[in-house]
């Protein structure tokens, strides 16, 4: 056995010698005609062999492998020898004279590595092994380009250079294997016949993404930003050309043009994909953005249409643009009232039949034939379909599906061939000027769009950093850059030294967007006023604006218990944004959406997670039954590490002034904790520590079902419990729970806790850590700090003296041993108490509960709370207040009349 093996490894190898020592020819016919003389005239398949009919000839490795022949079985006899032939006799039957068409390649039976056919000398065990070769390469710098925050085009591009001769050529033994072996120019057509496609499909895709109609929606910011940058890119990319290279104008006249395309382009899937993973989708700067990319996009895709319609006949320029626009009409009026009426007829229910998806695809094949017979490219066939087609119609499980499998599987094999084209070596740059030249040309690919955007950014007033942000994010490019370049390459208006040159730009320009706009636009550095971000300062009379969190379908009762006891009303309303968060899924964009009114049952938020209908309709319900909340569903998509980002930018850009997170665990039947996702515990501590408002963890422990349950608890009524001990984050605490109060079915219950004299003596300053959000080193006097709760319990007192349903009550304790056992005693009373966090503020009416404390996020009370130790299993809502960077503690108000509860 261990012979065997040996034979057939060594013959492997010496077949593989062999295909890296013979050169191949290119076929560039694919038939030919043979005249036959007589019916009884054959024409044989030969195999691949030498002249003798001998392989190899008779020394070294053959001789000693054939030395084996007598001594070891093989699979095959007729291992070492030449490869049958075989007759076609039957298959060709003519008549003498009669001329016949044969497909003109060499045909062998392949019987694997146990023959001496070596079966990647056929095309498709080659196609196969380039295709796992570049679409291993191409994930493996996804998982590096992830991290990193840079777009999949940047990885899907650099892949095609890293296995083109740009890097392999400089490297010995990868180019025996890549260059001159897998991807050797003969061996590229199938995987280039095959990538054509795949690009066909992706382009459909762009199409079908691109809402042409938003074009007129557009603001003038946009508008201009879009207009000037890709004209005068352009305009300096054709002028380069001509004046800056002329040696290229000598026989490649037309190149100016696509030089002039590539710079004007900006990638609308490259730039969607920087905001979402910068978390600036959502903002002005990424509206502004998107909407000029958009522009530009429609701009730079007539600008190749006219270039190529150039190039492609001189004389029939116009002709080639008047069947451009024909076919655009012949598209609107008649193939998309076709193909709408199809899928209305062979659409099962909610999902897409085999016939669907099939007309669909063929569709898209059938439109790029039809542009291609005009003379155009026959992708903009396969972009114009896209673009008459409704997005909506399709839905977004459909472009889940099948763009996957373009983009991870086909898409990366034209990368391959982009990079196959490009050489950074010494048959394209030989000396010292043509680095220089190269080196010119990408610092002048960066300069038009840079310079059009400050300038507009000037005459509307925009920042000048957040111009200089927008400037570097409309010069990173997209797919219809490579596009260009391969067709000016494709029809002779770029030779290979021009079409290498302008290709490192495009990558060198997208990968650099990232980093500079992450250094340059940082969001989180544009606060609002501080009046909208705490309960304390928010005018009684103002409305209240909450963003509840949810990870899953079991927090949705709890949270929205928690909303109506919130005490809604004509004076004070609550616009409520509801936020499920997702985690980010394969082939799923990060991504918020924004749920229209009605829209929570659309095909969009079920594509995504099965309960988002649930979660969206519950809350549609809160809505419906008080007409006081306004509702706003949204959907957050993104990995755990970068949620609480998302939050925090959703709640900065509503203006916000409580954030309302679940707990990372939840109760279960036997009263115990148990945690839900461990990531969500890290989402709510870093959401703690840069969240612009309060802050308050729900631990949910049946509050729902103690609401609304009257025969158990008088009529329905909920008990609501403020455990005062001084602070900030108690004053927040109260004023919220001193809103509840105002709810016909609630009740507030309010105990401050106060040390005893011979504890008063121990009272430490207030320490306020960085954790939490809070200022590290920050010393409160404590004077002013308790002159600041003593204000505030005594307006409340004054404020509650004639409710009947506010209680106020004032323990004693000498320690942290007592407060717990006083507490404990409380634990039957009340369906949910309500605390401060108070992190970080040393007080003798809590010495020891931190040392022991297991969530810190909730404070030593509220640990304390949910901990097995204490009888009851009461819910608990933690709050935090906001406090500002170097905050003016003088000057905090403390009048209760000035914050947002109602009476």
């Amino acid at each position: 056995m261990l012979f065997r093996f040996q034979c057939v490894w060594v013959c492997f190898w010496r077949d593989l010698r062999e295909v890296l020592r013979d050169k191949s020819t290119s076929m560039k016919g694919t038939t030919k005609q043979l005249q036959l003389s007589s019916p009884w005239q054959r024409r044989s398949r030969q195999g691949r062999g030498r002249s003798g009919g001998t392989v190899g000839g008779g020394g070294g490795i053959e001789h000693h492998l054939r030395s084996f022949r007598t001594k070891i079985k093989m699979p095959n006899k007729n291992f070492l020898n030449n490869p049958q032939t075989y007759s076609l006799d039957g298959i060709i039957s003519s008549k003498e004279g009669q001329s016949q068409s044969c497909y003109l390649t060499k045909a062998t039976i392949d019987r694997g590595v146990w023959t001496d056919i070596n079966p990647l000398n056929q095309k498709l065990p080659m196609f196969v092994m380039q295709l796992v070769i570049v679409t291993s390469v191409t994930r493996l710098l996804l998982v590096i380009a992830k991290p990193l925050r840079q777009p999949p085009f940047v990885a899907e591009f650099l892949a095609g250079l890293l296995i083109g001769p740009s890097v392999t050529s400089h490297i010995s033994g990868l180019q025996k294997f890549i260059s001159d072996t897998i991807f050797a120019t003969p061996r590229l057509m199938m995987m280039e016949t095959v990538a054509s496609l795949g690009l066909n499909y992706h382009v459909f895709f762009l199409g079908l993404e691109m809402d042409i109609t938003a074009v007129t929606r557009v603001g003038r910011k946009a508008l201009s930003i879009g207009i000037s940058g890709s004209l005068f890119s352009f305009i300096v990319g054709a002028a380069f050309y001509i004046f800056g290279v002329p040696q290229y104008l000598q026989n490649y006249k037309m190149g100016f043009l696509y030089w002039g395309v590539v710079l004007s382009v900006t990638g609308i899937q490259p730039v969607g994909d920087l905001l979402v993973k910068h978390k600036l989708l959502q903002s002005e700067f990424g509206r502004v953005a998107m909407s000029s990319a958009l522009v530009n996009g429609v701009i730079s895709w007539l600008l190749l249409l006219i270039s190529s319609a150039i190039t492609c006949s001189k004389q029939l320029f116009f002709v080639s643009l008047l069947m451009a626009v024909l076919l655009a009409v012949f598209f609107c009026f008649v193939v998309r009232p076709a193909i709408l009426w199809v899928i209305k007829e062979t659409q099962e229910g909610e999902e897409f039949s085999e016939s669907t998806v099939c007309v669909i695809l063929t569709t898209v094949l059938f439109c790029g034939l039809l542009t291609d017979v005009c003379g155009l490219s026959s992708f903009y066939g396969a972009f114009m379909f896209g673009l008459i087609i409704p997005k909506d119609v399709l839905g977004d499980r459909f472009l889940t599906v099948l763009q996957g499998f373009v983009s991870d599987l086909l898409l990366p094999l034209f990368y391959c061939s982009v990079g196959m084209r490009t050489h950074v070596d010494s048959s394209t740059i030989h000396d010292k000027n043509d680095w220089t030249l190269m080196l010119q040309v990408t610092f002048l690919s960066f300069l038009p769009k840079l310079i059009t955007t400050l300038a507009v950014s000037y005459f509307y007033k925009i920042p000048f950093r957040e111009g200089i942000a927008l400037g570097v994010l409309m010069n990173a490019k997209g797919i219809l850059a490579p596009m260009a370049l391969n067709w000016g390459y494709d029809h002779l208006a770029l030779n290979r030294q021009g079409y290498t040159m302008m290709i490192l730009p495009i990558a060198l320009m997208t990968v650099v967007a990232s980093p500079i706009l992450g250094y340059l636009y940082k969001p989180t550095k544009h606060f609002l006023p501080s009046k909208h971000r705490t309960l304390q300062k928010l005018r009684p009379d103002a409305e209240l604006r909450l963003l509840a969190c949810i990870h899953e379908l079991q927090t949705v009762p709890g949270i929205i218990t928690l909303l109506e006891v919130s005490n809604a009303t004509k004076r004070s309303p609550i616009f409520l944004f509801a936020v499920q968060l997702i985690r980010l899924a394969k082939h799923t964009t990060a991504l918020l959406i924004e749920h229209g009114p009605g829209g929570f049952g659309s095909q969009s938020s079920r594509s995504f997670d099965g309960q988002t209908d649930q979660v969206i309709a519950a809350f549609e319900k809160l809505e419906e039954a008080n007409n006081m909340f306004s509702v706003q569903p949204l959907t957050a998509m993104s990995d755990y590490g970068s949620m609480h980002e998302d939050v925090c930018s959703i709640a900065e850009d509503k203006r916000v002034t409580l954030i309302l997170l679940p707990f990372h665990k939840r109760q279960t039947i036997h009263n115990q904790m148990e945690d839900v996702n461990p990531a969500y515990k890290d989402m709510n501590d870093n959401i703690l520590a840069n969240a612009p408002c309060s802050v308050g963890i729900l631990v949910d422990r049946g509050i729902g079902i103690s609401f609304r349950k009257e025969d158990d608890n008088d009529d329905g009524t909920i008990r609501v419990c403020m455990i005062y001990i001084g602070g900030d984050d108690d004053r927040e605490a109260l004023t919220y729970a001193w809103r509840m109060a105002g709810h016909p079915r609630a009740t507030l219950t309010v105990i401050q806790f106060s040390a005893s004299e011979s504890a008063a003596s121990n009272i430490e300053p207030h320490d306020f850590a960085q954790d939490g959000g809070k200022v590290a080193s920050a010393t409160v006097d404590i004077a002013t700090e308790k002159q600041l709760d003593a204000d505030f319990i005594s307006d409340f007192r004054q404020k509650s003296v004639e409710k009947e349903k506010v209680t106020y009550l004032e323990k004693e304790s000498n320690n942290g041993a007592e407060t717990v056992s006083i507490i404990k005693s409380l634990a039957e009373s009340y369906d949910l108490f309500v605390v401060g966090r108070g992190l970080g503020m040393s007080s003798p009416l809590k010495s020891g509960l931190d040392d022991w404390s297991d969530f810190p996020e909730l404070g030593s009370i509220g640990d304390l709370l949910i901990s097995s130790d204490f009888p009851s299993t009461t819910s608990v809502l933690v709050v935090q207040q906001h406090v500002e960077k170097n905050p003016k503690k003088g000057r905090q108000s403390s009048s209760i009349t000035s914050r947002g509860h109602k009476r």
